[in-house]
């Protein structure tokens, strides 16, 4: 049946670590920028339901504005939590789709979840079956508040402006095969279509562990792209207003920091804040936000640099490691580690058991069954290629040796060695009578000893023999009695 309602995590890539992604072949992910830098839902990852409106007074650019929220508590209250990652999935559907003019995206409850890195059980489709009822029952108003170009404007939206889906069973629940027709607010695909987004690193944001992080990093990152074509180093702001931007509902300086903390923690152990400050007291402290500086990677280490941050180690560890030990050594451990998982092994903490090997000097992991090592498979190809040098040079001796007693003999020792070699190349091929006619040929100096003999064992060794005597004795038999041609 279709349904139709009034109103559900996610890995780096290498925008900030030496070269875009436009640079490395990846495809690039945007934002839209008024989305992510007015944070139209809170980070906060529960609510009382009664919690149905907000409104902030804000600074953009050196002018105050407003943003205000509206919504109800048949739906859990105000969009928050797990509703900030399904609304960047919808705008990231919305580009792949080629940002279609009539705002609606086509898609599946499955590749929603896939899009931002969550499980695909039954829990997280309920979970995004409530967001979508949030994101679409919930009135947004920017008063003087979202840029056009170069003007500010005001504007009142719904985020989801229509949701049409299938549903599985008759309570209208969600499910893998589910697929929904999503259309956007206009002024929200309005301004994609008009090119005001910001990049965003969709891997590294569906990699950070907590809803809370992942809609901090999201809120920052739109503060440190908040001049176009710059990207600052430290941002600074009052902690009263930081928590209205983050639409924290306890604005008590000791309970704001209380909040913000793990997502802190998260974000300075992940490389991406190199720490995080307060100044002054009570409400009229500032929290200071120093952005790490992301030490290039060269070239050749880009792809894997990715595969490590994949498993969540550190930018600043993967460039450590990369340095230190090489790209060699990393990919050849990083291998083993991928072929450790595959044969079972599921250590509690990835990243840190991914360092490990990768730093091991005294061998405290074997190689899985049916693993090899770049290392060893070079010493193998290595041993490979000292065995065909010996086997050359010992041929290359035979072949001065056996020229060294060609030139040793005489005519009638040529002819002598090179009848008794012929014999037994050909065997049975060369009747006997026909030894007699080379015999004759050598001595008149009409064949050489030597050269038929090298040809003959040419062609054993391209399997040609049988041909080469055919032919030689044709030539004989031409030649019985009036000499060799």
């Amino acid at each position: 049946m279709l349904a139709r309602s009034p109103q559900g995590r996610t890995r780096y890539n290498l925008h900030q670590m030496g070269k875009t992604a436009q640079e490395t072949g990846e495809i690039r992910r945007f934002d839209e920028a008024n989305v992510a830098r007015l944070g139209l839902i809170s980070i906060q990852e529960r609510i009382p339901a009664d919690y149905t409106s907000w409104t902030i007074e804000l600074n953009l650019d050196g002018r105050r504005a407003k943003l205000s929220c509206v919504a109800v508590a048949e739906h859990g209250g105000v969009p928050h939590g797990l509703d900030n990652d399904v609304s960047l999935a919808l705008i990231t559907l919305y580009q792949e789709a080629g940002s279609p003019e009539d705002g609606a995206v086509v898609t599946s409850a499955y590749r929603i979840l896939s899009v931002i890195g969550w499980d695909t059980s039954g829990h997280y489709y309920a979970a995004l079956r409530d967001s979508l009822d949030r994101l679409t029952a919930a009135t947004f108003t920017a008063s003087e508040a979202w840029r056009t170009g170069s003007k500010w404007s005001t504007v009142k939206f719904r985020f989801i402006d229509g949701l049409e889906y299938t549903s599985e069973s008759d309570k209208l629940n969600l499910g893998g095969s589910s697929v929904l027709r999503i259309k956007l607010a206009k002024v929200i695909t309005d301004s994609i279509r008009g090119k005001h987004i910001k990049p965003l690193d969709l891997e590294f944001l569906t990699s950070l562990d907590r809803p809370q992080t992942r809609a901090l990093y999201r809120l920052l990152d739109a503060q440190r792209h908040a001049v176009e074509g710059q990207e600052v180093a430290q941002f600074r702001t009052n902690i009263v207003e930081w928590a209205e931007a983050c639409k924290i509902m306890d604005k008590t300086p000791t309970r704001v920091r209380r909040t913000l903390e793990g997502a802190h923690a998260e974000l300075v152990e992940r490389g991406y804040l190199a720490a995080v400050d307060y100044q002054g007291r009570g409400p009229s402290q500032e929290v200071i936000y120093t952005f790490a500086r992301q030490p290039a990677i060269p070239e050749e280490a880009i792809e894997v640099a990715t595969r490590l941050l994949r498993y969540k180690v550190a930018r600043q560890m993967a460039h450590t490691l990369l340095s230190s030990l090489g790209v060699a050594r990393v990919r050849e451990r990083l291998e083993k580690f991928e072929a450790m998982l595959t044969a079972g092994y599921a250590p509690r903490n990835q990243a840190g058991f991914l360092v490990d090997v990768i730093r091991d000097e005294e061998g405290k992991y074997a190689d899985p069954e049916g693993f090899v090592s770049a290392s060893r498979r070079k010493e193998t190809e290595a041993a490979r290629r000292k065995r065909l040098e010996a086997q050359a040079k010992l041929e290359e001796r035979k072949q001065q040796e056996a020229e060294a007693e060609w030139d040793s003999l005489d005519a009638k020792g040529r002819t002598n060695k090179a009848l008794r070699m012929l014999s037994v190349l050909f065997g049975k091929r060369l009747p006997t009578r026909y030894y007699s006619g080379l015999a004759d040929a050598f001595e008149r100096g009409l064949l050489s000893p030597r050269e038929l003999t090298e040809a003959a064992i040419k062609a054993r060794a391209e399997m040609a023999l049988e041909h080469f005597a055919q032919d030689l004795m044709r030539r004989l038999d031409e030649s019985l009695g009036m000499g060799m041609t």
